[in-house]
């Protein structure tokens, strides 16, 4: 079993936070609470990557935190 770590982008929203990893195409989510959106992060991170390796899809390396761009 591999294991990853990805840096993900919290932004607070109206209600609740909208979570984005910007490594990984199509992984994203939202958590009502910050507790919340870190399991549904979890979730989408693992299913991504589950994704990625089903269908044998090279899965890329992790960015720097500090190589994303914040606004």
């Amino acid at each position: 079993m591999s294991k990853y770590a990805y840096p993900a982008v919290f932004t607070p929203e109206q209600k609740g936070y909208s979570i984005v990893f910007p490594d990984l195409e199509s992984c994203y989510t939202c958590g009502d609470t910050l507790e919340d959106g870190l399991e549904m992060a979890r979730d989408a991170l693992a299913l991504v990557l589950y994704g990625y390796e089903k269908e044998g899809k090279l899965i890329p390396k992790p960015s720097e935190r500090t190589s994303i761009p914040l606004n």
